[in-house]
């Protein structure tokens, strides 16, 4: 556990350098703890609130990483993006957060505990996206969520846990009242596939869901316009399905309040961006051994692992700026 501490503790000391670097323009909150570990303790989780307060009700994006507590280069990616966007402030980007057109909020560690264990789940055994209570229509097998024991992986657990009800909360103070048209929120995490996935809903069922051709618009949008042609696009259950899916449960809950005939015309848009990480086997075949090996890259690749989604995550933030219709 004292390497996983002194991982979790550079990332936290890396989220205080970019509240630095950010000035005026980053607000950085407490916002809740984790489950409990075995001796009762708990680690903070933080959010960021980066942008004038009126563009993070108007003109909000989310980011948000580390539901995994093994999927480290999620969290890397993150804090890489945002320390790049401050450190050089010459961007499109920082200039229209500075101006006030955009805003974005942003977890960068929603399981700092598993981080710290050096484990998938939180403390308390249950793997978070399996733990939203959504019952996948078929899902697989043990992989897909199971409620034996807490001892086995992809547990889904038997009630909402801390963590999940963190990113709740989340949800209901940032995105669920913003006022724009579009309101993308990106979930990075690793270690599927060698190819990167951008999922969005659902991943509990194969119907399509009622913002398909929305999204359906926003991957072309992404390829045709920014080139961004080595990403895979679509609904998660095409590649495989999952009891328990926090985004499913937003989604869903969005989709109750504000549905698609709401006179406001807000879409809430939850992507998760898969980084596939096991295209390097052949160059580190012992990884597949190591706990944390199959979730994230080589070291040699590492590096240039991080910096290759700086363009991608800005594409996707800045279309809390735009409507639907300038998709097409």
């Amino acid at each position: 556990m004292l390497r996983g501490m002194k991982r979790l503790n550079r990332y936290e000391n890396r989220i205080l350098k970019i509240v630095k670097l950010g000035g005026k323009l980053v607000r950085f909150r407490q916002y809740g703890f984790s489950t409990k570990t075995a001796e009762g303790f708990r680690f903070p989780i933080y959010v960021l609130e980066i942008g004038k307060e009126k563009a993070i009700k108007r003109n909000v994006a989310g980011l948000v990483a580390g539901v995994h507590g093994l999927e480290t280069i999620g969290i890397r990616v993150l804090l890489d993006f945002l320390d790049d966007l401050f450190a050089r402030k010459t961007s499109d980007l920082y200039k229209e957060i500075r101006d006030g057109e955009l805003g974005i909020v942003c977890i960068p560690i929603l399981n700092p505990g598993g981080v710290a264990m050096k484990r998938r789940s939180n403390p308390g055994g249950v793997d978070l996206m399996r733990n939203s209570g959504v019952e996948a229509v078929k899902a697989p097998f043990f992989f897909g969520g199971h409620k034996i024991s807490n001892l086995f992986p992809y547990y889904r657990g038997n009630v909402l846990q801390s963590e999940s009800k963190v990113l709740d909360r989340f949800y209901a103070e940032y995105l669920l009242p913003a006022e724009n048209k579009m309101i993308p929120v990106i979930d990075i995490h690793s270690g599927f596939g060698a190819v990167d996935h951008v999922w969005w809903p659902y991943a509990g069922t194969h119907e399509q869901c009622a913002d398909e051709t929305l999204f359906q618009n926003i991957a072309n949008y992404l390829t045709t316009k920014f080139n961004h042609i080595l990403y895979r696009f679509g609904p998660q259950s095409e590649t495989y399905t999952t009891h328990g899916d926090l985004w499913d449960r937003l989604y869903n809950e969005y989709q109750k309040i504000k549905p698609d005939t709401d006179i406001n015309g807000s879409r809430f848009l939850p992507l998760t961006l898969e980084i596939g990480t096991w295209s390097d086997i052949q160059l580190d075949p012992w990884k597949i051994f190591r706990k944390r090996g199959i979730f994230n890259p080589t070291r040699e690749l590492k590096q240039e692992s991080i910096i290759s989604h700086r363009k991608f995550l800005t594409d996707v933030l800045r279309l809390a700026k735009i409507k639907p219709m300038d998709l097409v």
